[in-house]
């Protein structure tokens, strides 16, 4: 009896040692270490149908990347985890209202969900897309999808956050993800929005090939977080603080095993921008080349012209210098006897009209003195005369 009594012991010595070497990774207050002394098991549960983030897989077994936080955080903290499984998400919410279920491994926040749930920092984040069949007609946003029908999860916060943008759309309510899609690639509705690395992996994997991811939202990123009953602030700290204790790396490690092999990413917003920046460059670089030889040609064209008006008007001086300038040169055929002067045209011209016309010379008419004694003896006569009588 002793002896049964003292293993007992150990064995809850053991027990105890390791939940609190848990615990002590995660930096616990002693009144969250006394919250699980009494409250040793939690029930948990989530989406059931929303791989890879939360589902039940092939063997019945709760799996996903927010299931493997909780699972992580719950032996940090020294918790037991119970799984409620295999219920309806509309159901699941409801017994979380019920103090049935205490925390769900991922949701999105929303008005009426707030009401009876706290929500951790989300840790889990990636776009929502609007997802359309390949014959679809155009969709560039969320305002296209007036006047269409759009397959819901029910319960989801996309119906809440539609109707707060005012949009007008039939809703085509369905139980998944997976049923959403389907009801799109079969016609039942116009569209779905959905999360990008979900939407992803579900086409791939259920041969949805006439699907397309047509358009982004304007609702960004799809945050998903650790949601806690409200009643349980203290299953909250526990688990705030065992995000934060958990380092970049395994961070990495939890994602890389559900995304890298089963999702390939998707273009985002910056990858977009970068690509369009890309091509706007490599597009721009002909046009610059092709504008900076033109500019530089009509400048070229501009000297030119200048330089052809500058000749030209130098042409023009020259002529205009040269047609005034009148110079005699040569021999001039000369009369012996009447002094006319014979121009190249073999016409006679009296002397003073042949220097007139050929050069810049002018003729003023006057009487040279041997010919005033020839022509006109009488008025040199008399000149002589009236010198004498002076």
């Amino acid at each position: 009896m002793v002896r049964a009594f003292v293993i007992i012991n150990i064995i809850f010595c053991f027990w105890m040692t390791s939940a609190n070497v848990y615990a002590s990774s995660i930096n616990l207050s002693n009144e969250e270490l006394a919250w699980i002394e009494k409250n040793r098991t939690i029930r948990i549960s989530g989406p059931q149908a929303f791989p890879p983030f939360q589902y039940i897989d092939k063997d019945g077994a709760f799996s996903g990347m927010a299931s493997d936080y909780i699972y992580l955080i719950a032996k940090m903290a020294g918790l037991e985890i119970e799984v409620v499984k295999n219920f309806p998400w509309p159901e699941i919410l409801k017994k979380v209202e019920n103090k049935e279920i205490d925390l769900l491994t991922c949701a999105a926040k929303s008005p009426e969900r707030e009401k009876y749930l706290v929500f951790l920092k989300p840790h889990l984040s990636f776009p929502l897309v609007i997802i359309s069949r390949k014959d679809a007609p155009f969709i560039s946003g969320l305002q296209s999808l007036n006047k269409k029908s759009i397959a819901i999860v029910r319960k989801n916060s996309t119906f809440d956050w539609l109707q707060r943008d005012q949009i007008s759309f039939t809703p085509h309510f369905v139980d998944s993800p997976l049923d959403a899609l389907k009801a799109v690639s079969i016609g039942d509705a116009d569209a779905s929005i959905e999360n990008l690395a979900a939407a992803t992996y579900l086409i791939e994997k259920n041969g949805l090939t006439n699907l397309k991811i047509a358009a982004p939202t304007s609702y960004g990123n799809y945050d998903l977080s650790i949601a806690v009953r409200k009643d349980m602030p203290e299953l909250a700290g526990i688990f705030n603080k065992g995000l934060a204790a958990i380092d970049q790396d395994k961070h990495n490690e939890i994602r890389q095993k559900w995304i890298a092999v089963r999702y390939e990413y998707g273009i985002g917003t910056r990858d977009i921008i970068k690509w369009i920046l890309a091509v706007c460059f490599a597009a721009s670089l002909p046009l610059i080349v092709f504008y900076r030889w033109n500019r530089k040609l009509t400048k070229e064209i501009q000297k030119r012209i200048q330089v052809e008006a500058e000749k030209e008007k130098l042409i023009h001086d020259l002529t205009t210098a040269l047609d005034e300038i009148k110079t005699l040169r040569g021999i001039l055929p000369l009369c012996s006897f009447c002094k006319r002067i014979r121009d190249d045209s073999g016409y006679w011209e009296q002397v003073d009209v042949y220097i007139r016309k050929y050069s810049q010379a002018d003729i003023s008419h006057s009487i040279c003195p041997d010919c005033m004694k020839e022509n006109y003896p009488i008025l040199v006569a008399d000149g002589k005369k009236s010198e004498v009588s002076k």
